[in-house]
C-alpha cells in the first residue's frame, strides 16, 4: 500500500491543476462525486465529497486504480471503466477514468434504464451475472454490485453494461494483491460478493422499476464548493 500511495502522491503533485465546475457533476455516491472533464469529454474525474477527508473517501478509488493498472495490459473486454491517472483539482485530488457512453454520447446508469423500463429486473440480473462471469476469466475482484455502478455502452439494443465503480476490494492491502495474482481467489471473491448482494440488488431494482427512482440512492449533495483539501508535500 505504501508504494502504491507514494506513486499516487507523485502523480498528484506533478499534475497541472484542473478547475472543475459544479455544473459538470454527472453523478455522485456516498463518498465520491463524478465530474465531466471539460478539457476532455471522454474522461471523468472522481473527487471526494469532502476534500478534507480525501484519503478516507478515495479509498475505493485507490483500489480501483490499482486494479486498473493490473488488468489494463491484458484488457480484452474487461467490462470496467479503466482508471487513467491522479490529478489535482480545485475540489481536491481526483482520479481520471474512462467515460462510458451510449450511442448518443450519454452516460446512462442501470438505475435510469430500470426506471425508464428499458430493462426488466430479470434482464438486469442476467446482464450483471454475465459481468460476474466475465470477471471470473479476467481476474477482477469486484466488491460493490450497486445498480448505480453500471452504465450502458453503445446502442441500448445491445444491452452491454460496464461497471464504473466497485470493481475492486475496498482498499489496497495484502488481500487485494493476492486476489489480483490469483484468478481462482479472485473468482471466488467476486462470486461470493455477488451472492451476498444479489437479494439487496434485486429488491432495489424492483423498487426503481416500480417507479421509486430514489430508492437506495446516495444522499443528496449539500455543498461541493470546498476547495483543494490537499497538501502533497506534507
Amino acid at each position: 500500500m505504501y508504494i502504491a500511495f507514494r506513486e499516487i502522491r507523485k502523480q498528484i503533485k506533478n499534475s497541472k491543476k484542473i478547475i472543475l465546475n459544479d455544473n459538470n457533476i454527472l453523478s455522485y455516491g456516498s463518498n465520491r462525486i463524478c465530474y465531466l472533464d471539460e478539457t476532455n469529454p471522454s474522461k471523468l474525474i472522481k473527487i471526494a465529497r469532502h476534500p478534507e477527508s480525501w484519503k478516507k473517501e478515495h479509498r475505493q478509488s485507490f483500489s480501483e486504480w490499482y486494479v486498473s493498472k493490473a488488468v489494463a495490459p491484458n484488457n480484452t473486454e474487461c467490462c470496467i471503466s479503466l482508471c487513467q491517472k491522479w490529478v489535482k483539482t480545485n475540489k481536491g485530488p481526483g482520479l481520471v477514468v474512462e467515460r462510458i457512453v451510449d450511442d448518443q454520447g450519454q452516460s446512462i446508469t442501470l438505475r435510469k434504464l430500470l426506471f425508464r423500463k428499458e430493462l426488466t429486473v430479470e434482464c438486469a440480473l442476467l446482464l450483471v451475472e454475465k459481468i460476474v462471469h466475465k470477471f471470473s476469466t479476467t481476474g477482477i475482484p469486484a466488491s460493490d454490485f450497486n445498480i448505480d455502478n453500471f452504465v450502458i455502452e453503445g446502442e441500448h439494443a445491445n444491452n452491454k453494461l460496464v461497471m464504473i465503480d466497485g470493481f475492486s476490494p475496498k482498499k489496497i492491502n495484502l488481500k487485494a494483491r493476492l486476489l489480483l495474482h490469483s484468478k481462482v481467489l479472485s473468482n471466488c471473491y467476486t462470486k461470493r460478493k455477488w451472492r451476498q448482494t444479489k437479494t439487496r440488488f434485486t429488491d432495489c431494482a424492483q423498487k426503481v422499476y416500480a417507479g421509486d427512482y430514489n430508492f437506495a440512492a446516495a444522499m443528496p449533495l449539500i455543498d461541493t464548493s470546498n476547495s483543494d483539501g490537499l497538501k502533497v508535500n506534507q
